[in-house]
């Protein structure tokens, strides 16, 4: 079966930048080991993680100025199909420091450019230009300053009508709002764990609190299917048919950055080549398992995620 067609929408990209540092601490030079630059942004890492899983994407990423181009010339080095929308401004960039003294990460993310009503007009012409039957449209990562959260939802139903399905994992105020949506329902709603405790307003400790959380979601119709990242513990997923938790422990990790966007990548690859939803959830949780096991701000690894899907343990809630 060929795969259907898959969009990555950045809204705020970043050029993200990594380097090991011996200690932090205040008011003195701190110097750097090698940086490491990355383009980054949540659907950006999307469209990466699912090359890094042998399937194909369009990226449509929103950026400006230098570091927009900068970005634009990584992307195609790493041979990922971007459409650009011009956003004005310059792309933010993101700087990640890694104390080797301790292991920590201290993560420095900038704002990014203010978004413009014609930048929603192009967004949203380009969208419709790439609809199809049974595309899917996947909406990653943050909104840029100025941006209303109800953009997402112009975007869903620009979807929509073109045939295509959206499957988003944002927080904050965007979550907010699509919690509260009405409407068709999207594809998939993606949170983690505290965002489902901000979202819901009550206390959430097990994999069966989530699912209970995750149906109610259903049957007010935000979205048809439901998933809920719960860090080491897995994934929540929840259909109208079935509320499962799959999970892959990892020994040792070396870092938790890049295993949610890697979880989506691979679940959508799954979803787009004809998967059903516990077995998107199975390579979800796999890539998401092989993520924490590059270090940095790596993504997974594509050999080791389809190797962990066989390990994936899957509990019926």
């Amino acid at each position: 079966m060929d795969q259907k067609p898959v969009v990555t929408v950045t809204l705020n990209p970043a050029v993200d930048i990594a380097a090991d540092v011996e200690t932090v601490r205040p008011d003195v030079k701190l110097r750097c080991g090698p940086a490491q630059f990355d383009p980054g942004g949540g659907g950006i890492n999307v469209s990466r993680a699912i090359a890094k899983l042998g399937g194909q994407s369009t990226a449509l990423v929103a950026s400006g100025g230098a570091t927009g181009e900068m970005l634009a010339a990584m992307l195609a080095g790493e041979a990922i199909d971007a459409v650009t929308i011009a956003a004005g401004g310059q792309t933010r960039q993101s700087f990640t420091a890694r104390e080797t003294t301790t292991g920590r990460l201290y993560r420095f993310v900038l704002p990014g450019p203010d978004w413009k009503p014609d930048t929603e007009h192009a967004l949203l012409t380009m969208l419709e230009a790439h609809c199809a039957p049974g595309a899917l449209f996947v909406v990653s990562g943050s909104l840029p300053p100025g941006a209303d959260p109800s953009l997402i939802e112009r975007m869903h139903e620009t979807a929509s009508r073109g045939g295509a399905s959206l499957i988003a994992d944002t927080s904050g105020p965007v979550l907010q709002a699509l919690c509260a949506r009405t409407g068709t329902p999207l594809h998939t709603l993606r949170m983690d764990k505290d965002e489902a405790l901000t979202a819901s307003a009550r206390p959430l400790e097990t994999p069966d609190d989530f699912a209970g959380y995750g149906a109610t979601l259903l049957e007010a119709g935000i979205a048809r299917h439901i998933v809920i990242g719960l860090g080491a513990r897995g994934s929540v997923g929840v259909s109208v048919d079935e509320q499962i938790l799959t999970s892959r422990p990892v020994e040792q990790p070396l870092s938790a950055v890049g295993a949610g966007d890697s979880f989506v990548g691979a679940y959508a690859l799954a979803i787009a080549n004809g998967e059903d939803f516990a077995t998107a959830l199975v390579h979800g949780t796999a890539a998401a398992a092989s993520a924490v096991l590059t270090p940095g701000t790596q993504l997974c690894d594509g050999d080791l995620a389809v190797s962990f899907r066989a390990e994936v343990a899957t509990t019926r809630l």
